[in-house]
């Protein structure tokens, strides 16, 4: 269901028209269910800041590269795509049909063009000009219904505005869609995963620019921790991303079920097939038709086509595109923490470079961890590594904490939103177990936090004139639960620790009871 607040109707009109127009579309679909995983419709995520490129229209794409950490130049947003029989994948023919009870492609005068029936009407060819290496099922009714929708005027502003977003990393994506040999469309994918926004999180808990859940990241080098969550890094889940999407085609050879088994799961695809009369067909459409896959699945495919041939061809469309390309990205390994705030003030770049870039952090504080990986504009790599170089520059935040009675590591720990491991690799030689009082420790800022105040600020205001003569089974314990104080402030104002042996007769100062 497309949910927009009643406040937000005005300012997302194209968003409210293109929602419906794709509810119309789903329907044809046969998607009775939710939207794919983490394909948010147009109408359920807040726009934010968009930023993208694309190419000229007629460019070819570059044979594929060596990969590298920057982003090539025009070339890598090149949407004409290989020649058929590319990456396994041949393209659609002319006067290719449909059958009209199975939706499904057929090719005329093919052996199963008679099971398809007499009625069975030629397929409009692909339009002059344009080309695609994986099949488009020009006619169907859901993916022309899909096409119908996003060339709506809501339509195209929606799918402007993604593009615009996407331009950060549009030109990376396609390099490593290059060089894994990869069909070029593919670069479209996270138009409709996730708005082209790593910090897209589906309703279901698929979390980036591609979308991946936790129990799906296995084996593709993705990390989540408490510094990271690797599933938003542009360039980590990319790459896990393309390499998931070729596991599929290897384990299918046809893309439409690969990009299935992207949304469903390959273990779904599987056992569609093995469900699958033989006679009706084993590819997509026909599963399809038997009914074999989730109602979400099947509007997956005809969804991402429409996508596919709008954007590959934007001005035959009628979208208005910035043809500006989004710059390259530099990858640099730091030494140590880092703050971005700081880190971009003293490189002279703004933050939102650098917040772009790192989606992944959790704070705006790199982990403490050697080999951490920052990205950064290319054209700001040399003014980055001079300040990180710099040791006159202090490029992490830090509160100065002086420890109270009843202050633990773990409450410090909270309040500072710190992890209690940072703060002892900022205190060498500090003891966790024992911390004195007066001491002040080194706590790295992660977040804006007010002073502590401490658990026992409220008894070290107590008069602890009065006196009390220890007697035998008497412990510190026992006598702070008698006066209603914590034992840390007892055992600190009779200049003990809460380890301290306590004789009998020994006399302690304790509060004054009123």
């Amino acid at each position: 269901m497309c949910a927009i607040s009643r406040s937000d109707k005005g300012r997302n009109a194209a968003r409210w028209a293109l929602c419906l127009a794709l509810a119309l579309a789903a329907s044809t679909a046969g998607a009775q269910g939710a939207q794919p995983r983490g394909a948010a419709s147009p109408a359920e995520m807040a726009p934010s800041s968009f930023e993208r490129s694309h190419v000229p229209e007629g460019q070819t794409a570059a044979a594929t590269a060596a990969p590298t950490l920057s982003a090539q130049p025009a070339s890598a947003l090149a949407l004409a795509l290989p020649s058929p029989g590319s990456a396994g994948v041949s393209l659609p023919a002319d006067g290719e049909a449909l059958s009209p009870d199975a939706g499904s492609p057929v090719t005329s005068g093919s052996g199963n063009a008679s099971d398809a029936g007499a009625a069975a009407a030629p397929l409009p060819a692909c339009p002059p000009g344009e080309y695609f290496s994986i099949p488009i099922p020009w006619g169907e009714p859901s993916f022309e219904a899909f096409r119908t929708a996003y060339l709506s005027e809501g339509g195209r502003k929606w799918l402007a505005a993604v593009m615009e977003r996407a331009r950060p990393y549009m030109a990376y994506i396609a390099e490593r869609v290059r060089y894994y040999g990869l069909p070029d469309e593919l670069v479209y994918l996270p138009v409709i995963e996730s708005e082209y926004s790593p910090k897209a999180v589906s309703r279901s808990g698929a979390t980036g620019l591609w979308q991946f859940m936790r129990n799906s990241i296995g084996g593709y080098g993705i990390r989540i921790d408490d510094w990271v969550d690797e599933r938003r890094d542009f360039m980590k889940s990319t790459d896990a991303a393309l390499r998931k999407l070729a596991d599929n085609y290897a384990a299918f050879g046809d893309w439409n079920l690969a990009l299935a088994a992207y949304n469903s799961g390959l273990g779904a695809v599987t056992r569609a097939l093995r469900k699958a009369d033989a006679d009706k067909g084993k590819d997509y459409w026909s599963l399809r038709k038997q009914g074999l896959l989730a109602a979400e699945t099947t509007s997956y495919v005809p969804k991402f086509l429409a996508v596919v041939t709008i954007l590959s061809y934007p001005r035959r469309n009628g979208l208005d595109v910035d043809w500006d390309e989004g710059g390259a990205w530099e990858s640099l390994e730091l030494r140590k923490s880092v703050d971005l705030c700081l880190l971009a003030d003293a490189a002279g770049i703004p933050l939102a470079d650098l917040k772009a870039g790192n989606a992944e952090l959790r704070y705006t504080v790199t982990p403490p961890w050697s080999g951490y990986r920052i990205k950064v504009p290319a054209g700001s790599a040399d003014a980055v590594k001079a300040a990180l170089d710099d040791p006159s520059l202090k490029l992490l935040r830090y509160y100065l904490h002086k420890v109270s009675s009843g202050d633990t590591l773990s409450a410090i720990a909270r309040h500072y939103g710190t992890p209690q491991s940072m703060i002892v690799q900022a205190n060498p030689g500090m003891k966790p177990d024992l911390l004195r009082l007066g001491q002040v420790i080194v706590i790295p800022a992660l977040k804006d936090a007010a002073p502590m105040q401490s658990a026992a600020s409220d008894d070290a205001k107590l008069d602890f004139s009065g006196s009390y003569s220890v007697v035998k089974g008497d412990t510190l314990w026992s006598i702070s639960l008698r006066y209603n104080v914590q034992p840390e402030v007892l055992a600190g104002k009779n200049g003990l620790s809460l380890t301290s042996v306590i004789r009998e007769g020994m006399v302690l100062h304790v509060p004054i009871i009123k």
